[in-house]
């Protein structure tokens, strides 16, 4: 952007990485609320996982610490919708664990922050920017 220092950790394409954000957000609403056969509890793992994923990604995209902050309770809180949306549905029901285990993976994932597949994602972003 004109007039505005850019720095390291810059996205050059935004636009694309929230795209992709935003589509595994869409994603993961919908597989939350379609029926599925029931597993019983052994889908903690796979709500940890999910939102763990998610949560890492969002958090290799933002530039400031104190951005984390909003990654956290927004998908803690879009775990909770969900959940409290499939108990209103009749084929599928809200469970606090399930919570628990959204909620965990969303923690987990905010450690990717500190990664260095932060500066990867970076240098693929400028590559994309290169070649298209």
């Amino acid at each position: 952007m004109p007039g505005r220092l850019q720095t390291e950790f810059e996205l050059k394409l935004p636009k694309l990485w929230f795209l992709l954000g935003f589509s595994g957000l869409l994603a993961l609403g919908v597989v939350s609320l379609i029926p599925v056969p029931d597993l019983g509890g052994g889908d903690k793992f796979g709500h940890f996982i999910s939102y763990a994923m998610l949560s890492a990604f969002y958090s290799l995209l933002v530039e400031q610490r104190k951005s984390l902050w909003r990654i956290l309770f927004g998908l803690i809180a879009y775990g909770l919708l969900l959940e409290f949306l499939q108990g209103l549905t009749s084929y599928r029901s809200g469970d606090l664990a399930d919570a628990v285990a959204n909620s965990l993976g969303v923690t987990t994932g905010l450690a990717f922050y500190f990664s260095p597949l932060r500066r990867i994602l970076r240098k693929v972003d400028r590559w994309l920017l290169a070649r298209f």
